[in-house]
């Protein structure tokens, strides 16, 4: 058996280890006798505690993976030249998707290759050719060169990474090259068909090669570069490879993009035939109830679940107190029942539990909706089909937070109502953006943002959710008032509007992830036409010409993105 040792770089703006990188860890480290880990982050005691290796550097961020890798190999010393091969990586890829001692195997036995790697570039007027620095194996005959160790003896911490390229990256493969050195590449790139391709870099910029042709490792920066594909490409990868899919969508998800990418969403349903588990964590439930004659539609799913929870009811008047202690007799159910007045909704009066809910690990939210500004029908099917994505299920959600410790909010799909009805639009969201801004600043969050710029928000419309209280803590630690708060009749773009829409994003920021009930309702089409609606009418019902609706519906477009009503 040959000795190998692996030289790993990994690098977090925000500081943190994803779960792709404890993954990738796991499944290489049994191919080496040794693991030298460089973090160029300051990594916390709960991340280091996931990783197991006794050659661990933690150094600034300074150099990029060359200067990162240096160190590593300055830590091994002249004992590198008894190793048979030493591999080179950093965490900008996910995988392995496949078993990786094969192609070991396969390029150990081969007298041609000195040194190989995952993906080549082919040589243009701006880029030499080499092999891509995130994975290259060096076998012994190279470790033991003076070139191999002249070259990291002067390799320099620089600032520019465009540098680092040029100097380290792409010149390192043509000089073992000029010096009679042979590589090999898992994907040889160098006539393959560029169509399509700004540049000849398969790795970024297709995606779906690496996918067809197998390739262990798929970079990260592909997944988000082509957002419209990704759904495609990977759903190909999950019936090739074994790789958990998950973990690409939960690092994208928590680090690298907006929650409410299109191609995330795809994949944030909850699923919920898991089965039920006995659950180890604490657990509240917040219900504000207004309207009394709708205890009954909640007060029956709480008492059927196989789970404890403490209940908290808040109500606005102490007259209504009575009669839902009435109904908690009925049901056999007992709460703490506190009266918070007519300001606020069902949110403040949550926000003003902080005390009591910061005790709790899982909190769901829920109040006694009604709409009155439409048909009461519609206002049944709105709460009917809310308290049915995430009342009834409870079982399986709160078993879903006991198995994903990232799982930070659940919210529920869209009601059908707004199906039907296009009245969320760029044009009244753009009005509540600003106040969504605001709280953002207030509470000082990590990550930058700008609602203004955004054209809708995935939110938990009429906010019923299921949160863990950490993933939210900024919101409850504004310890917001009455004073914050405009009177009845609410205007449709309040701060109430504002943190209804803002909790997917402060979720995002502390680094968790979300996911959606799934609303059965099916709506085949409906709200394609209803989203389209005006474009179609300016068309059907004005005497114009074709070009002239298109001039139309543009401006229109443009004034919606800009939030101008016209």
């Amino acid at each position: 058996m040959s000795s190998k040792i692996l030289f790993y770089v990994h690098f977090n703006k925000y500081n943190q280890l994803s779960d792709h990188v404890v993954y990738q860890l796991d499944k290489m480290a049994p191919l080496f006798q040794r693991v030298v880990l460089i973090s160029n982050s300051d990594l916390s005691k709960k991340d280091l505690d996931k990783l197991s290796y006794n050659d661990f550097i933690q150094r600034e961020n300074k150099g990029f993976d060359f200067a990162g890798w240096k160190m590593g190999v300055d830590l091994i010393g002249d004992e590198l030249e008894k190793y048979d091969s030493a591999t080179f990586m950093n965490d900008t890829t996910f995988g392995p998707l496949y078993d990786l001692k094969p192609y070991y195997d396969k390029y150990e036995k081969d007298p041609l290759v000195d040194f190989w790697g995952i993906t080549n570039h082919r040589n243009t007027k701006q880029v030499k050719e080499h092999l891509q620095s995130y994975f290259v194996v060096y076998n012994q005959n190279v470790l033991q060169s003076e070139i191999f160790k002249n070259f990291w003896q002067n390799v320099e911490v620089l600032d520019d990474v465009s540098e680092v390229i040029e100097k380290y990256e792409t010149s390192f493969t043509r000089t073992l090259m000029i010096n009679g050195f042979s590589y090999a590449s898992v994907l040889n790139t160098k006539n393959m068909s560029t169509n399509g391709m700004l540049y000849p870099d398969f790795s970024f910029w297709n995606p779906t090669q690496i996918i067809l042709n197998n390739v262990p490792f798929l970079k990260v920066k592909a997944v988000g570069a082509f957002k419209n594909m990704t759904p495609f490409f990977l759903n190909e990868l999950k019936l090739r490879s074994q790789y958990p899919i998950n973990l690409i969508y939960s690092h994208m998800t928590r680090f690298v993009e907006l929650p409410d990418e299109p191609y995330l969403l795809e994949n944030n349903f909850l699923d919920l035939n898991k089965p039920n588990e006995n659950n180890k964590q604490k657990i509240a439930i917040h219900f504000h109830v207004f309207y009394t004659d709708l205890v009954d539609d909640f007060f029956k799913y709480f008492a059927e679940y196989n789970f404890k929870f403490k209940l908290f009811i808040t109500t606005d008047i102490k007259e209504k107190v009575s009669e839902i202690e009435s109904k908690l007799k009925q049901y056999n159910l007992m709460a703490q029942i506190l009266v918070t007045g007519n300001v606020g909704r069902d949110i403040l009066p949550m926000l003003k539990l902080k005390k009591q809910l910061s005790k709790f690990d899982i909190i769901g939210h829920f109040h006694t909706k009604k709409s009155k500004e439409a048909d009461f029908l519609v206002g049944e099917s709105w709460r009917n089909e809310l308290i049915n994505m995430l009342v009834k299920p409870a079982n399986q959600i709160v078993t879903s937070f006991e198995e994903n410790e990232n799982l930070g909010l659940l919210i529920a799909d869209i009601p059908s109502f707004f199906r039907f009805n296009a009245i969320v639009n760029p044009e009244a969201e753009h009005k509540i953006a600003p106040k969504m801004n605001k709280l953002w600043k207030q509470m000082k969050l990590q990550k930058t943002i700008n609602f203004i710029t955004m054209n809708t928000f995935v939110m938990s419309y009429g906010t019923f959710l299921w949160f863990k209280y950490d993933a939210v803590k900024p919101l409850f630690d504004l310890n917001l008032s009455e004073a914050d708060v405009p009177k009845e009749p609410l205007p449709q773009s309040s701060i109430l509007h504002a943190i209804e829409r803002i909790m997917v994003y402060l979720v995002w920021n502390n680094f968790y992830e979300f996911k959606i009930s799934p609303n059965t309702k099916s709506t085949p089409f409906i709200d394609n036409k209803v989203l389209n609606s005006n474009f179609n009418m300016t068309i059907n019902n004005d005497n114009i010409s074709g070009k002239q609706a298109l001039k139309i519906a543009s401006k229109k477009l443009i004034l919606k993105v800009k939030g101008i009503k016209k």
